[in-house]
């Protein structure tokens, strides 16, 4: 009996490990499909803070020389207007709440400054907003990925909570 016990247990963790790669697979593919849309970055610097299931990261993306038309050829990046500045700050003012939250190394790394956000760079904003989750939907808020390419700079941010 204790023999089948642990059987049993063994198939039923072997499972639950499947699931969670399959899960945080998914999630690093799409992010990683972002990113490879574009040439390849001279560096990344990538900070998280990570629970079972809810994690916020923060990374930046160096660039050499991604050219306006790099970005334009990209299925996901689009031309910042003025009307998109005050959505993307919406999402980093909540995220900057999240970082204050989790301290650590993410707070202690996040060096994002706003001003540089500005009609004419490029962005992408991934949300679940209104997607079912239980017996509700997803809040505007629960769970997002914002990439923001700084043209100036050469620079990609990369902002994601979820909660």
């Amino acid at each position: 009996m204790k023999k089948i016990c642990l059987i049993l247990l063994a198939i039923i963790l072997g499972i639950c490990l499947l699931v969670s790669m399959m899960f945080f697979g998914f999630l690093y593919s799409h992010q990683k499909s972002v990113i490879s849309s574009l040439p390849d970055y001279e560096s990344k610097l990538f900070y998280t803070i990570d629970g079972f299931q809810d994690y916020t990261d923060y990374a930046k993306y160096i660039y050499d020389n991604i050219t306006i038309q790099d970005l334009k050829s990209s299925e996901y990046f689009i031309i910042t207007t003025a009307d998109d500045v005050e959505e993307i700050l919406l999402h980093i003012d909540n995220f900057e709440g999240w970082v204050q939250a989790c301290g650590g190394e993410l707070k202690n790394n996040y060096d994002f400054d706003k001003t540089i956000v500005t009609d004419g760079d490029f962005f992408y904003i991934e949300t679940k907003d209104g997607e079912p989750i239980g017996q509700g939907t997803y809040g505007k808020f629960d769970n997002y990925s914002v990439y923001y390419f700084d043209v100036d700079a050469q620079i990609l941010y990369y902002f994601h909570n979820n909660i």
